[in-house]
């Protein structure tokens, strides 16, 4: 898409409890062969934006790692790129470690291509968006800032912690606040920016004047308040809000159970991108029984897989039984083991205990390198 640039926020990623205490939600396995970053740069590039830059606040080696080539979500590697963005003063100064300082600190991104309009894009919203329909809204409301939403009849279950707006009749946002589910029926902020880059420039200039803590969110209600109108543009399509480890097995499992789900998400003429490892295909035991079950490649399955979700390499060895359970890669399954209602982080290895079972509302998480 010409004269258009995007960002992907990482500073507002939100916490999936034991599951992000030692890597971002960007970087996190979701499925089984994607991360949560994945969908928002395959929203981009799906849409022709292939200038992006990634807005990085921690965890920046596990960010490099899973992004591999610059060139990986990039329809046209030759006229698009692909940065990180680290704001290293932020780093050291965590209450300054900011999306808008992280911005200032790489704003020759704004001046480079010299686009009209910026994207910014958050991870915790899975959602399939088309960004070509988004720009043309936002250029026919006349405003210099548009904000993605989604009418909701579940805010007091999810979407907790999220802005949640009141729009006007002429499609404008009278004001922020924060869903603290008293309602369920609500209009949900997805954190989804679209500027003119211009104003974008004014505002990096003057922001300092207002408070150099401003998060991107921040100033986006502080303009809604006293400077303009915000246009308000509704988003149709499937979204998920991912604020919880709760939230990340369950959405997971709806990609298994719920075939609209599916068929609203996964079409041929969108593909979602990530990155590629040489590995085998899926390989299957004589004794091996798989259902309802997702597998990426590399797995070895000679045990019993029933509604579960496998990443790269996972081994379930004859007689072992894993049901309700997400398992990252390079896991191992021995023989014996029942698992059931099991999140599994990588490198572990399940031999010795003979069942874990946790329940559905609360499934049990195993950490990283963990020998049970």
């Amino acid at each position: 898409m010409k004269n258009v640039i995007a960002l992907v926020d990482l500073h507002n990623n939100e916490n999936l409890g034991v599951l992000t205490k030692s890597r971002p939600m960007a970087s996190t396995t979701f499925l089984g062969r994607y991360t949560f970053i994945d969908f928002a740069l395959s929203n981009l590039t799906n849409s022709g934006i292939d200038n992006i830059g990634i807005l990085v606040k921690d965890h920046s080696r596990s960010i490099i790692k899973h992004l591999g080539s610059d060139s990986t979500y990039l329809k046209n590697p030759k006229t698009g790129f692909q940065s990180i963005f680290i704001n290293e003063y932020g780093l050291t100064n965590p209450p300054f470690n900011t999306d808008i300082n992280n911005i200032k600190e790489n704003d020759w991104f704004l001046y480079d291509k010299n686009a009209k309009y910026i994207v910014v894009v958050p991870v915790a919203f899975v959602c399939k968006v088309d960004f070509n329909e988004v720009i043309e809204e936002h250029i026919k409301s006349n405003k210099v800032i548009s904000v993605l939403y989604k009418h909701v009849d579940n805010a007091k279950t999810n979407f907790i912690g999220c802005d949640k707006i009141t729009i006007d009749a002429l499609g404008n946002i009278q004001k922020f606040s924060s869903n603290n589910g008293i309602n369920d029926d609500e209009y949900i902020s997805m954190e989804t920016y679209i500027f003119n880059t211009d104003y974008l420039r004014e505002l990096l200039n003057k922001v300092c004047d207002i408070s150099s803590m401003f998060t991107l969110k921040d100033l986006i209600h502080f303009i809604c308040n006293y400077k303009e109108k915000i246009h308000a543009i509704e988003y149709k399509g499937y979204c998920r809000y991912f604020n919880s480890l709760k939230d990340y097995y369950d959405f997971s499992f709806e990609f298994i159970d719920n075939k609209e789900v599916v068929d609203d998400f996964f079409k041929d003429d969108w593909i979602y991108y990530t990155t590629t490892h040489n590995s085998t295909p899926v390989l299957y035991g004589e004794k091996a029984e798989v259902s309802d079950s997702l597998l990426a490649n590399g797995c070895q399955i000679d045990g019993t897989v029933k509604h579960s979700i496998l990443s790269r390499n996972v081994k379930v060895e004859e007689g072992a039984s894993v049901e309700d359970c997400i398992i990252f890669t390079d896991s191992v399954i021995k023989s014996g083991i029942h698992l059931k209602h099991v999140i599994v982080d990588k490198h572990c290895h399940i031999k010795n205990k003979d069942e874990v079972i946790g329940t559905e509302s609360d499934p049990i998480y195993i950490p990283q390198g963990a020998n049970i």
